[in-house]
Parts: C-alpha cells; sequence; structure tokens
C-alpha cells in the first residue's frame, strides 16, 4: 500500500494533467476507506510498525498532498513544486509507519526542510522568512530534550523498536517525562507554544497552509500517543494537571482570540490550537476511547482546517484581501461558497454529521471520568468553537458589499474540486470507524 502511495506520487510529479490528479484523488479515497476496518497492529522485520492510526495518517498525507497540488496547478515551477511534496510526503510515509523511534524522530525534524523551501518558494509576503525563522527555533530546540531521551534508552541498553519499547521497558526508565513531550507539545501546537503557527500560516502559500494544519500538526499528536506507550503517567499528579490546565485554558483563551481576529488566515490558524488542545486533552488520558476520539479529531481536523483555508484562498482571489471587512456578500454573489462553506463551518464546530462531533463525543466521555473541572473547561472551549465558527460564516457570506472592489475572476474548477474533496470524507467517514 505505501509503495503504490509513492508511486501514485511520483506519477504525479511527473505529469501535468489535471485528469492524474484526479484519479489519485479517487484511487486514495477508495483504499482509505478499508484501513477502519483493521483493529490490530503488526510489525514487519523491525523496521516498520504499522496500526489503524499510522495508516490513516499515511493515507491522509497522500490525500492532503493531492489536494495542495490540485489546488497549485497555476503556481510558478510548478514541476519543482511536485517535487517538494513528494518529497515532504516520503518523509510522511517513513514517519508514521517506521518502528524506530530514531528514526521517527529523524522524520519528525527533517520534515520541516521542504516545507521551509515551500514557504520561501512559493509564498508571497516578505515576512515569510521571519515566520520560517519562528517556526526552526521553535520546534528544534524544544526537540533536544527528545533526542536526549532517546539516546537515554539506547545508553540503558534497550531498543528503539515501538512494539518492543511497549512490552519490555522499564516504566520508570525515563527521568523528567514530560519534558521529553515538549517538541510534540510544540508541534500540535498547544498555549503557550503556538506563537510560530500563525505567523507561519498567514505567510504561507494555499499549499502551506494546507500541509501545516492537514498533516504537520498531526505528527505531535501520533508522537504523544506512541510515547505514551512506555511512560506511566500519573493522572493527578502535578505535571499532568498543570499541563492540562494550561492546554484548557488556552485553547479556551484563543477561541476567544478567534473573535477578534480580523485575517481569515489567522482565524482559522487560531481555531487549530483549540481542536489541538481537545487532542492533546484525549492523548493524555490514554484510554481506548480517548485515544480513538484524540484520533478521530486530528483526522476530522487535518480535513476541516484544510478546507477552510482552502475556502479563505478562494475569497483572497476574488477580493484580493483576506480581511474579513473586505470579504461580505459572497452568499449573493458566489451562492456555491455559501454552501460549502456552511458545511466546512457546521463540521469545524462539531455539528453532526462529522467527524470531529465522533471525535468530542469519545473524549468527553473519557474526560468525565477524570474531573469535572475539564469538562466544564471542555464544554466551554467546545461553545466559543461554534460561536467563532459561527463568526466566521456570517463575516463572509452575509452583509453589504461594494461588487466593484471584487475582481471578476471567480474561483477556477480545481478549486471548487478540492472543496468538496475536503467535505465529503467529512461527513461519510464516521461511518466507517469501528
Amino acid at each position: 500500500m505505501i509503495l503504490g502511495c509513492l508511486s501514485m506520487s511520483l506519477l504525479l510529479t511527473i505529469l501535468k494533467s489535471r485528469v492524474e490528479v484526479l484519479f489519485g484523488l479517487i484511487w486514495c479515497v477508495a483504499f482509505s476507506i478499508g484501513f477502519f476496518n483493521w483493529d490490530s497492529s503488526c510489525e514487519f522485520s523491525g523496521i516498520f510498525y504499522a496500526d489503524v492510526m499510522s495508516m490513516t495518517f499515511c493515507v491522509l498525507s497522500f490525500y492532503i498532498s493531492l489536494l495542495m497540488i490540485l489546488v497549485s496547478l497555476t503556481v510558478t515551477r510548478f514541476y519543482f513544486f511536485k517535487v517538494v511534496v513528494l518529497w515532504i510526503n516520503i518523509i510522511l510515509a517513513i514517519a508514521f509507519v517506521v518502528s524506530s523511534m530514531l528514526v521517527f524522530y529523524l522524520c519528525f525534524e527533517s520534515v520541516l526542510v521542504p516545507t521551509v523551501f515551500l514557504i520561501l518558494g512559493w509564498g508571497y509576503q516578505p515576512e515569510r522568512v521571519q515566520a520560517v525563522s519562528y517556526m526552526i527555533i521553535y520546534t528544534v530546540l524544544g526537540s533536544l530534550p527528545l533526542i536526549y531521551g532517546l539516546v537515554f534508552i539506547y545508553s540503558q541498553g534497550y531498543s528503539d523498536g515501538m512494539g518492543s519499547i511497549s512490552n519490555n521497558l522499564d516504566k520508570c526508565v525515563f527521568r523528567f517525562a514530560w519534558l521529553y513531550m515538549l517538541a510534540f507539545l510544540i508541534k500540535l501546537p498547544v498555549f503557550p507554544v503556538h506563537l510560530w503557527l500563525p505567523k507561519a500560516h498567514v505567510e504561507a502559500p494555499v499549499s502551506g497552509s494546507m500541509i501545516l494544519a492537514g498533516l504537520l500538526l498531526k505528527l505531535g499528536g501520533f508522537g504523544i500517543v506512541r510515547l505514551l506507550n512506555f511512560l506511566v503517567l500519573v493522572m493527578m499528579s502535578s505535571p499532568m494537571s498543570l499541563i492540562l490546565s494550561v492546554s484548557l485554558l488556552g485553547g479556551f483563551m484563543t477561541s476567544l482570540v478567534c473573535l477578534r481576529q480580523t485575517d481569515l488566515k489567522c482565524l482559522i490558524a487560531y481555531s487549530s490550537i483549540g481542536h489541538m488542545s481537545f487532542v492533546l486533552v484525549g492523548a493524555l488520558i490514554n484510554l481506548n476511547w480517548s485515544i480513538l476520539g484524540a484520533s478521530v479529531v486530528m483526522l476530522g481536523h487535518g480535513l476541516c482546517s484544510s478546507g477552510l483555508f482552502v475556502l479563505a484562498n478562494c475569497m483572497y482571489c476574488v477580493s484580493k484581501s483576506r480581511l474579513l471587512c473586505m470579504n461580505k456578500g459572497y452568499l449573493l454573489i458566489w451562492p456555491f461558497s455559501a454552501i460549502l462553506s456552511f458545511v466546512l463551518v457546521i463540521n469545524n464546530a462539531a455539528s453532526p454529521p462529522s467527524l470531529n462531533l465522533f471525535g468530542e463525543i469519545l473524549i468527553f466521555v473519557s474526560v468525565g471520568s477524570l474531573s469535572v473541572v475539564s469538562l466544564a473547561l471542555l464544554s466551554f472551549m467546545s461553545f466559543m468553537t461554534a460561536c467563532y465558527s459561527l463568526f466566521f460564516y456570517l463575516s463572509c457570506q452575509h452583509g453589504k458589499t461594494d461588487k466593484k472592489s471584487f475582481n471578476n475572476e471567480s474561483a477556477s474548477f480545481s478549486m471548487m474540486l478540492a472543496l468538496i474533496s475536503h467535505v465529503m470524507p467529512l461527513n461519510f467517514l464516521f461511518l466507517f470507524i469501528p
């Protein structure tokens, strides 16, 4: 399966027809449905370790990458753009299915290199250099304790295979275990180590925002779930209480910040921080239901947030501005966008039927057994998510607008196909979740 996805990506780097891109989308969706019935894990020759979570994110990587190519058919240096996307695909595929924690760490860090090329090469604002600097400093410095912990495992004579670590590692081999999780907390990101994300989203092209929200943030949640295989967490200990409290309060505050945003991309970027707080809570509880809920929320967020960035780019192509005050009245001048915008917004607010609703229900059930205060904070955060989602929809689709200020160019067929390709899995994939 992995070799088939890699071969399809290689084919897309050579061919330039939209037919091949559309065929790749259909192929990837058709093969992804079967993974949701696979409830076992396997390790192959000590090299690959795969379960339903890793295979789902691997398919999501190729799916989002194909959509990136679909919305970027008119960019300059298109062939080199596809090479960068293929580079990111290969690194992410290795990261999600590799067995060695050390190799996972190398892929975890090396995916920054093609992402930097993507932002610097196809970004359209001069501040993109500063945004890249923020991203590199945060992620590299935060991952230094993790590499120390992996080296410490080697020094104790243990293997770094994910399957063998889970079964054979002494649970007390790690000291200051929460410090090793800092790399994944930054990659998610959660409050207060989130400042690099809005800057990177604002300066990145639409394809860069899609891969940041749809794929790179999932490496953080995936890494936390893998790390919890061999870390013992005392549920009510001081470190866990501190991290849970800060992440929940931070998610609530960033949801409030979304109501004050004037930039479309900033609003969508800050909304990601609130959703990732849900993921962190579900992962730290470390129950079967909470892990499944965190995985479903990550999958739903990857599709929904990526679709919202495509929608914001469509609005930018029409109005030539990302300001909310300059993007109004699309319900009258572009009715089809209002339909897609409403579907994406209700999915972002976890309304039925959606993947986010199913995942958040599982997390709510798991948190209810832990703490009533945490459950109340999650409830407030979910309410604020609905508030800023409706604020986004009403600000863009309703109101008066000056038609003379809008560009006559409407969104291309590729943009519309990409939006539909985001919407369809969001509302039907929950049927295949075990």
